[in-house]
């Protein structure tokens, strides 16, 4: 018999949180800390930093209050609740313009009629507040109501180079209050020097790290360099001393681009301009070489693991097959979830959705700087890292800027293809041939299938008419788009057009390098809904997705072991002999030389507007779980109803109460995965 410890870990937690609103009622301040001690013992969830903000609130720690908020909204930025308490918080210490800012996002993230009267109640008091004590301070008064007005008019970071303001990045020093602030240019758009909300698509653009001098600077130069910089004014005059030999430029640089300006002597180079100049990271021109000199994360958007392994990789990418023939495959890797932005996030830092918190399509969220990703780890090794690509879910804007060395993007709804990023990593990879080069490179072309957009000649040429008819509409997104046999003729054709450019990289990577010296990964984030016929999002052919590697030491063969795109991360740090990373979720997958197997695989969609769901895979079963209630804006997933199902993978019967102590045993898996992202 179902024990469904779900369910009881709810009873416990209701009854819990019951008493803990009795004691603040009654004042009892004894009990209170005690009932705040067991609940804290059993959850660490939103409602945990309520409780603990509202008792520091009450007995007149404001500052206690405040660093329990603050770390709250780390986990649940888009909390109502905890925003508003912030709001209080701040406004009880009179930090009047910290407090409108978080009225504000509550107002923002508010989701019921309620919700919102009440954050324009306290917004509409704190404007009366703002007017008296501002009084004889117009201009102040003014810039608080427009950083207020800006908050509420911010846009997610999907129209990079655009800001979440729709306004131009192109030479404006981003993240100038950090230590990773970069500058993005135009890139080879000789005639183009801005872009606009109109053809923001249609042209490249180069992002690189460094600073803004306004007249000079000196860079100690300990060997031969490239120096990365950009002027900002055409009238700008620029020189560069290096041993006594002065370069002198006038006029000469165009402000539309970044310049490399290679420096063969070393010695103390001095730069003087009469107009601010960006001055990038130097790159030296030869590295050590480290174990491995190249490392090439090559991410294929949308490639369904179940749909290749049935029409066989040596058909649908034969120059693919052979590249990584003597090399390691999987049959079994599982992301993590069902669509792009949470699903790349967490191969960059190897959490789950729940704990590296990219899951809302429409919030900004500092991904960076709560997460260490992956290019950090390589660029902290002595790598020079770049990303080269067109997924406007991974753009410098939403934190990816940090640890890379450079990023050339361009949408890939201008054009953005497997051809563009192919002639760009080779031209990188000669341009920078004496580096240890790390390298992330995105293809997005299989979108072009649940999108319904014909644009690749090749694909067109190739397809029958009978193909080109769809046989149902579009979905309300790409995860949503429902099965239809017609795409799946263009969804071949896409993957062997792929193919047909990685070809001219993996001909590069045999010519310029020894096997030893490389790593070359091939993987993707998620698989594609209208494969399979089917009511379960996460389906096998969604689920499911290639993953090769390539390089030295690593094992020959296919492998059956079970194993999750979080596991890349630790798997990369260890081939490249680099320390593994810590506060991950992934691990060592045991045919690498990790300590213990995955016994399960888990992927969840979490999505504002829609249910909840995980399926998780073992040996013989799929778990199918789902809540009753869809997500809202602060990610919270209500358990007051939730269904699970225990599917045999061989017969496909449920044997959920056949069963009832592994479901049960999953069961429990679920709720420690998500409870500290529940709600009751």
């Amino acid at each position: 018999m179902r024990k469904y410890p779900i369910q009881q870990s709810i009873n416990h937690l209701s009854e819990l949180y019951q008493n803990i609103k009795m004691d603040f009622e009654n004042n009892n301040m004894i009990d209170l800390q005690k009932d705040i001690e067991e609940y804290e013992h059993s959850i660490n969830d939103a409602n945990l930093v309520s409780i603990k903000s509202n008792a520091y609130f009450q007995s007149g720690e404001y500052e206690k209050a405040e660093s329990v908020l603050l770390a709250g909204l780390k986990k649940y930025p888009f909390h109502f609740d905890i925003n508003l308490n912030a709001g209080i918080v701040f406004e009880m210490q009179t930090k009047l313009e910290m407090s409108v800012c978080y009225y504000i996002q509550a107002l923002k993230f508010s989701r019921t009629k309620e919700e919102r009267s009440l954050a324009e109640t306290y917004i509409d008091r704190m404007n009366l507040l703002l007017k008296e004590v501002y009084a004889s301070e117009p201009n102040e008064l003014v810039n608080i109501f427009n950083l207020g007005n800006r908050l509420l008019q911010e846009n997610d970071y999907r129209a990079f180079p655009l800001d979440a303001y729709h306004q131009s990045t192109i030479r404006h020093l981003m993240a100038s209050e950090t230590p990773d602030s970069y500058m993005t240019n135009m890139y080879k758009s000789l005639m183009i020097d801005d872009v606009d909300q109109r053809n923001r698509s249609d042209y490249a653009t180069e992002t690189l790290p460094g600073k803004i001098y306004p007249s000079q600077h000196e860079i100690k130069i300990d060997q031969p360099s490239i120096l990365p910089i950009s002027v900002m004014d055409l009238k700008s005059t620029i020189s560069f001393e290096l041993n006594k030999e002065v370069y002198s430029f006038t006029n000469d640089l165009s402000p539309k681009t970044h310049h490399y300006l290679r420096f063969n002597e070393v010695g103390t180079l001095k730069i003087k301009t009469n107009k601010p100049v960006f001055i990038g990271k130097p790159l030296s021109i030869i590295d050590t070489p480290l174990p491995k000199k190249l490392v090439v994360n090559i991410f294929v958007d949308g490639v369904s693991g179940e749909f290749v392994q049935k029409h066989q990789l040596s058909e649908l990418m034969p120059n693919t097959y052979k590249y990584f023939e003597n090399s390691f495959t999987t049959n079994d890797c599982y992301a993590t979830s069902e669509w792009t932005f949470p699903s790349v996030a967490s191969m960059y830092t190897g959490r789950y959705t729940t704990n590296h918190h990219i899951f809302h399509p429409d919030f900004n969220y500092d991904f960076a700087g709560n997460n260490k990703l992956m290019q950090e780890y390589f660029q902290d090794a002595g790598y020079m890292t770049t990303q080269i690509g067109g997924d406007w879910r991974v753009t410098p804007a939403h934190g990816y800027h940090k640890g890379f060395d450079r990023i050339v993007y361009k949408n890939f709804m201008g054009g953005m293809d497997a051809a563009n990023i192919v002639s760009e990593t080779l031209e990188h990879l000669e341009a920078f041939k004496g580096k240890n080069n790390f390298l992330w490179i995105s293809l997005a072309d299989l979108h072009h299938v649940p999108d319904d957009i014909d644009q690749n000649l090749m694909t067109q040429v190739q397809l029958d008419i009978s193909q080109r008819v769809k046989q149902g509409e579009k979905g309300a997104t790409t995860v949503l788009t429902p099965y239809d046999s017609n795409k799946h003729g263009k969804y071949i054709n896409e993957i062997k057009r792929i193919d047909f450019y990685l070809n001219t990289l993996y001909e590069y990577f045999n010519k310029n390098y020894q096997d030893e010296e490389i790593l070359i990964v091939l993987h993707s984030d998620h698989g594609q809904s209208f494969l399979e016929d089917t009511d379960i999002l996460l389906n096998e052919s969604r689920r499911k997705v290639p993953l090769m590697i390539k390089g030295g030491s690593t094992p020959v063969g296919t492998s059956d072991e079970l194993i999750s795109t979080i596991d890349i991360l630790p798997t990369l740090l260890h081939l490249a002999n680099l320390p593994a990373a810590t506060n991950i979720d992934g691990q060592l997958p045991v045919v690498f030389g990790g300590d213990t197997a995955r016994t399960f695989t888990y992927t969840e969609a979490v999505h504002p507007n829609q249910t909840y769901k995980a399926a998780l895979t073992d040996d013989t079963h799929h778990i199918y779980f789902e809540n009753g209630t869809p997500i809202q804006n602060d990610g919270l997933v209500d358990l007051n109803q939730y269904t699970l199902k225990l599917i045999n993978k061989v017969t496909g019967a449920d044997e959920t109460e056949s069963l009832p102590d592994r479901a049960d045993y999953y069961e429990q898996i679920i709720w420690e995965h998500i409870q500290s992202n529940s709600k009751f």
